[in-house]
């Protein structure tokens, strides 16, 4: 009898993303009921929410400051054309 009583149990705890956090330590994460996948994918979204990921393709190669500086006002031309044509709709 008591192996139906436990039927309707869960065998696992539900994984939060509390029990993964280490504390003082924002990019890290703890592997919790070894589970890989869960903790790949939480460090994943730390990684991208804090933009390292970003910094670190910007960092691939060297940019002259005047190539960033055209870059930037060829992405705002951009974006205010697309604003424009938007706003006749």
């Amino acid at each position: 009898m008591q192996d139906n009583e436990n039927k309707f149990e869960k065998p696992y705890k539900k994984i939060r993303r509390e029990d993964m956090e280490v504390p003082g330590c924002f990019t890290a994460v703890n592997v919790v009921n070894g589970n890989i996948e869960l903790a790949l994918k939480e460090f994943k979204r730390k990684m991208k929410e804090s933009g390292k990921i970003e910094e670190l393709k910007a960092r691939k190669e060297y940019l002259k400051p005047s190539t960033i500086k055209r870059k930037k006002m060829n992405d705002a031309k951009r974006a205010d054309w697309v604003r424009r044509q938007q706003e006749g709709r």
